[in-house]
């Protein structure tokens, strides 16, 4: 499939690896950073922006295959619960794995969303590790699904 569309998904697809990559990073600097509101701030916001835009690959693939988005309240949830399995023809876009993993980052958006003065960076470190998941194996994950869908 040579739709010119990949290349926005590819781009989204990058954009959560960078961002999921950078929380990583900064994780272990919470417990020493000498301004600990900027780095809490860039931990919390990179976690989010990481989610953003692997929510946003999803979609976009979603659209490009004509496939309705998930609505209603849940739809963060049920859009990695339909990425993880086969849908009409189409494989599964994210392995069993990545999307564990993308289900725990999914989770720690909304701490990173509402946070605001209560964050605590003990509870957080699942999450890390997830974001470490996805950004080791999403821009993989998304070129097999492609390659599945269009050899």
């Amino acid at each position: 499939m040579s739709d010119a569309r990949w290349s926005d998904i590819d781009q989204a697809v990058a954009s959560a690896v960078r961002h999921f990559s950078g929380a990583v990073s900064i994780f272990p600097q919470l417990a020493t950073a000498s301004d600990r509101y900027l780095a809490e701030m860039a931990f919390l916001h990179a976690m989010l922006a990481g989610q953003t835009s692997l929510e946003s690959a999803l979609l976009r693939i979603l659209e490009l295959l004509d496939e309705a988005a998930p609505t209603g309240a849940r739809w963060h949830a049920d859009l990695i619960a339909r990425a993880k399995r086969s849908h009409g023809g189409r494989p599964a876009i994210l392995t069993r794995e990545a999307a564990s993993a993308a289900e725990e980052t999914r989770r720690f958006r909304s701490i990173a969303a509402h946070a605001y003065d209560n964050f605590d960076e003990s509870r957080a470190a699942i999450a890390v590790d997830s974001a470490g998941v996805l950004a080791a194996l999403l821009a993989s994950e998304i070129a097999r699904f492609r390659l599945a869908i269009d050899p």
